[in-house]
């Protein structure tokens, strides 16, 4: 399968914490439900959650414990009027783009949004970002939407939105926005 640059990863339960496989050849009672070999549990709630045959054997089930909905969604623009000037004139080269550095970025304001991190991203294809929002955001500002599983971040350009696979939101959580004139 070729790896397409503009497609969103679909969220797995492998490398999640609360997944566990029963290896145990003896079965036994753990976590108010009798484990038995070869089965698989989310183990994210006080009882352990069986997965089902009709579960998805690779994306993430709809009962997942983690999953949040409505899915969280942040803002983040540049800190100060420093950090946007900086950004553009270092980021005039076409064949060199910049990488947007989490250091520039402050969280300008965040809220919930009913969409998913893929529905949200099929819907900027054909619709205009404000719209999908309900406000204006300004050029080179990130768009983080959290569903609980693996946030998902898109940076408004003047080509349009981008995804962006690796952006430090911790980090940018730490700065202040400062006063822009």
């Amino acid at each position: 399968m070729a790896y397409r640059k503009n497609a969103l990863r679909q969220p797995s339960c492998i490398g999640c914490l609360h997944n566990y496989y029963n290896n145990n050849p003896i079965s036994k009672r753990q976590q108010g439900i009798m484990m038995h070999l070869g089965e698989r549990f989310c183990t994210g709630r006080k009882n352990a959650h069986r997965f089902k045959k009709n579960d998805p054997k690779r994306g993430v089930p709809a009962w997942c414990p983690t999953r949040k909905n409505p899915c969280e969604m942040r803002i983040y623009t540049f800190k100060s009027a420093n950090d946007r000037l900086m950004h553009l004139c270092l980021g005039e080269d076409p064949n060199n783009p910049l990488y947007p550095s989490a250091y520039r970025y402050a969280i300008a304001t965040g809220t919930t949004i009913e969409l998913t991190p893929q529905v949200f991203w099929a819907r900027c294809q054909a619709e205009p970002l404000t719209d999908l929002v309900g406000r204006d955001i300004p050029l080179y500002s990130i768009v983080e939407i959290d569903d609980g599983l693996m946030p998902t971040f898109f940076y408004l350009t003047s080509e349009g939105v981008k995804i962006m696979p690796h952006f430090d939101a911790s980090r940018a959580q730490l700065n202040k926005q400062e006063e822009l004139d």
